[in-house]
Order: structure tokens, then C-alpha cells, then sequence
């Protein structure tokens, strides 16, 4: 497992493939071996891609204390310096998202093409987690690990992924289980989640963006995307029919093929 010294943090990275450098941003809970195989092989076939795991995640130290997503894209700032990365593509997922949205802000000469997926610019102008989801994420969170994994499902993918695809879920609920994260982190990333507000600031974001959202997202309800869309100038939205929340697991060759288009048009010198 490689790690790099960042911001006082030993974190845990794999670079991985050939091609433009692409940095994968995970969300709450997840970490770098999260994304699955699928996803990975396919675009490690397109970019050199850049995994990592959030602080308090993985093979990443878990400082106590509050988080911030500004803190954590600084993390992710340092860790492309730690390892030489001048520029990159970024890829953010859900939580990941709002990391890489505050990437492009702080630091907008280190992003190229952003991409932004099954994400928001924070509660306050958000559309929120339908209340029956936000209760049954609730119930799920006070389950034993392995439960609580499985029972995750139930709000991250579609009915139809989880029974046609369990070999796939079992490979993810394995890598899970062999380095958990810890109930703190949940609620410190969580909380961070609570204090990121983008909205205003959405229009500075210089880079190409894409956005990208599952139609049957139960998490983050797919109307986020148009929110993101109509903030930030000239980005493109791409809507995944059929899928959930994690529509990268469940239909990884439709988002290669989407950001591989997309990227293709951005300048390595944007």
C-alpha cells in the first residue's frame, strides 16, 4: 500500500494506468479501493488515474477532530504536490464531488477538466434527501458493519443491480470489511458534508465541467444536477438512465465513455 506525507497525514494513493492524469475523488465512507474494478480498468485504459482515500478512510490516517471539505480538498491539493502532479483531470463522486468542487476554487490551476458526479453545492441550495431515505439511512448507520454495508445498498443502487449483480457487491462489501471505516469518520465527513456551501461561488469555476447523475439517484436526487448545471458557465450535464446513486458501479462503460468524450475536448493547458 504506497502513501505520501500530506498535510501531516500519511495517505494512501495508487497511480495507476497511462495516459492524461486523472484524480479520483471518493465520497463519505469510501475509499480508494471503492470504485470498482470495472470502472477502474476501463479508464486506467484512457488516463493515468490517481485513487486515494480521504482522510480518516482506508489506509489514510483518521486524525480526530472536525472536517471540512475545503480541508479535504487541500488533501487532495497536496497529495497531486507530494507526488509531482502539476494538472489533472478530477472525477468526484457524491461527497467526492463537493471535494473536487472546492478544488476547482481554491486551487483552479491544478484542475483541468472537472467532472462532477451524483452531487450537490452543499444543503442550503441543495434538493434534499427525500425523508424516508434520510431515515432509512439512519436505521442503516446503526447496524453492525457487514449489515451495515449490505443494507447501504438499498439507497446506493437500483433493485435490479443488487440482485443481477451481487458478485460484484460482495467483492465491494470484502475491500470494505478488510479496512472499515470507523462510525467517527461517518460522522466527521458527514458533518463537513452539513458546513459545504458552493452556490455563490459555482460561477468562478474556470474549468470545463461535466455533470453527471444517476435518473433513479434515492441519495441525491438527480434535480441536483440542474442546479449544478445552471451555476456553473458552460458545463455539460449528463443524465445515466436506469441507475442509482452509484451509477459508476452500475453501468461503468457508459461513464468511460462519457468522460473519455468529454475529456477529450479539454486543452491539457486549461
Amino acid at each position: 500500500m504506497p502513501t505520501v506525507k500530506v498535510n501531516n497525514l500519511s495517505m494512501e494513493y495508487y497511480a495507476e494506468g497511462s495516459g492524461p492524469p486523472l484524480l479520483l475523488i471518493m465520497g463519505l465512507g469510501g475509499q480508494a479501493s471503492s470504485w470498482g474494478e470495472p470502472l477502474l480498468e476501463g479508464l486506467q485504459e484512457h488516463f493515468q488515474t490517481i485513487r486515494f482515500s480521504n482522510r480518516g478512510t482506508g489506509g489514510t490516517d483518521k486524525p480526530a477532530g472536525g472536517y471540512t471539505i475545503r480541508q479535504m480538498a487541500s488533501d487532495a491539493a497536496g497529495l497531486m504536490e507530494a507526488i509531482g502532479l502539476n494538472q489533472a483531470h478530477v472525477f468526484g463522486i457524491s461527497m467526492g464531488g463537493m471535494i473536487a468542487q472546492e478544488l476547482a476554487l481554491n486551487h483552479p490551476e491544478r484542475v483541468q477538466g472537472l467532472v462532477l458526479g451524483c452531487t450537490t453545492c452543499g444543503p442550503v441550495h441543495s434538493i434534499p434527501v427525500p425523508a424516508q431515505t434520510l431515515a432509512q439511512f439512519g436505521q442503516i448507520m446503526q447496524l453492525p458493519m457487514e449489515e451495515r454495508i449490505e443494507r447501504f445498498w438499498e439507497i446506493t443502487v437500483t433493485p435490479e443491480f443488487e440482485e443481477e449483480r451481487a458478485d460484484f457487491l460482495r467483492r465491494i462489501l470484502e475491500l470494505g470489511v478488510a479496512t472499515p471505516t470507523p462510525m467517527e469518520t461517518f460522522g466527521l465527513q458527514f458533518a463537513a458534508i452539513q458546513g459545504m456551501e458552493t452556490y455563490d461561488r459555482l460561477p468562478q469555476i474556470e474549468s470545463p465541467a461535466l455533470i453527471i447523475h444517476g435518473n433513479r439517484d434515492m441519495l441525491v436526487p438527480v434535480g441536483n444536477a440542474d442546479v449544478l448545471h445552471e451555476r456553473i458557465p458552460g458545463s455539460r450535464i449528463r443524465i445515466v438512465q436506469g441507475t442509482g446513486h452509484c451509477f459508476f458501479w452500475e453501468k461503468p462503460e457508459q461513464v468511460i465513455a462519457e468522460l473519455v468524450r468529454f475529456l477529450a475536448t479539454v486543452s491539457v493547458a486549461a
